[in-house]
């Protein structure tokens, strides 16, 4: 069984049988690619078939009107994958009225966009910064996702931003297989003459970059090159993970990029979370990790850290006491300890450790608040700007989003 995608007389010309594009089998709800038909033509936009070997759907899609496009977007020039690239389809709905979809590359390069009526006429584009591609017309037979692969032309080296406001890009390399930092790797922002070598925690750090795209590579004698486009927005700084591969054909490297949150970096979150992990001191938590977890409260986020018991009462359990137990999994039958830790909100101690009736920790912040949570286990963990040794009972350091800049 075969589906098309098909192309109006405005945009491309493909032959029926010919050069196709197969549905995406129908799997597991997951957003990932299987193999999928070619499409030749010599347009800026090229479909070159996705070939990672997994599988796409759009979960909770039932309507048989609807249908999707699934693919990457890849730059034209080294046919690097350029995550943070926006996917849109356009087309016009019955009522006469224009109507959008639109979805974001991911790490890998990869984009999903579902809720796209089949049979008719729709306008698909793909983006990245000031770099756009000529929108194409396609139809899309009803069913799963089809196939359709991005290649955009990015020229690294011709938009810089204002350099009065530079931004950064850190990062860390490590292996693969084993999660352990690489030393000496080089990572080199091409076409700047800039080079960095990866410290003993597989770290690295380049400043004072102008706003604007880069393109960042890494080689290291015992793992295969790997290149990446970073976008860089002024006073801003992103973080770019490096996770490298041996054998690239069997296992491929993994680049995780991620734009802080300037106000956690004003604040000092990042800093503390590097030195926090580098010698084993607190546990941190970024929006991101949050949402993927997705608790109900902050407390039943909490409650998933090894040295902190929550005890809650009241009606529906809603009044919660954070209590740490200095790394252990628990406190035995009949200990005590401290009843309370210290609670910092923005900064401000909303709570203190062993404070007589307390409020609930679930009062002050839900959640999708929060950008930021740093928890210190005990006196030996807390840096000094929040107790230090005279925060016995441990801390906990909760950051919101609002009014990140």
């Amino acid at each position: 069984m075969r589906r098309q995608v098909r192309y109006s007389s405005a945009a491309w010309h493909v032959r029926r049988g010919s050069h196709r594009l197969r549905f995406l089998r129908r799997a597991l709800p997951v957003c990932a690619l299987t193999p999928s038909a070619w499409a030749s033509t010599s347009a800026p936009i090229t479909a070159q078939g996705i070939a990672t070997g997994e599988v796409v759907t759009c979960p909770g899609q039932t309507d048989p009107a609807l249908t999707g496009l699934a693919g990457m977007v890849r730059d034209s020039i080294g046919n690097v994958p350029v995550p943070g690239a926006l996917v849109v389809a356009t087309w016009t709905a019955d009522d006469g009225l224009p109507r959008s979809a639109t979805a974001e590359a991911d790490d890998r390069g990869a984009y999903r966009l579902c809720a796209i009526p089949a049979n008719r006429s729709v306008s698909i584009q793909a983006a990245f910064t000031t770099f756009a591609t000529r929108p194409v017309s396609v139809t899309i037979e009803p069913g799963p996702p089809a196939g359709w692969n991005f290649q955009l032309l990015v020229d690294d080296d011709g938009v810089r931003g204002d350099a009065a406001f530079p931004g950064r890009i850190v990062g860390r390399v490590v292996d693969r297989n084993t999660d352990r930092p690489v030393d000496a790797a080089s990572i080199v922002l091409e076409g700047e003459g800039i080079r960095r070598l990866s410290e003993g925690q597989g770290r690295y750090l380049f400043d004072d970059l102008p706003p604007g795209v880069y393109r960042l590579s890494v080689t290291h004698v015992t793992y295969d090159r790997t290149e990446q486009l970073v976008n860089v927005p002024g006073n801003r700084t992103v973080e770019v993970n490096f996770a490298m591969s041996v054998d690239p054909i069997e296992l491929e490297p993994i680049v995780v990029t991620i734009v802080r949150d300037r106000r956690l970096e004003i604040k000092g979150f990042y800093e503390r979370r590097e030195l926090g992990e580098a010698i084993g001191n607190g546990v941190f938590f970024d929006q991101e990790e949050i949402r993927r977890q997705a608790p109900l409260r902050v407390t039943h986020l909490l409650e998933r850290v090894p040295g902190v018991r929550i005890s809650c009462t009241g009606s529906g359990n809603r009044n919660c006491m954070v209590r740490m137990t200095g790394g252990t999994a628990s406190l035995g039958a009949g200990q005590t300890g401290c009843t309370n830790a210290n609670v910092f909100v923005d900064g401000v101690r909303v709570i203190r450790d062993n404070q007589a009736m307390p409020e609930s920790l679930d009062v002050f912040v839900s959640p999708g608040e929060v950008a930021g949570l740093e928890v210190y286990r005990g006196a030996a963990e807390i840096p000094a700007e929040f107790g230090g040794s005279t925060g016995q009972c441990g801390a906990i350091v909760i950051w919101t989003g609002r009014g990140d800049g």
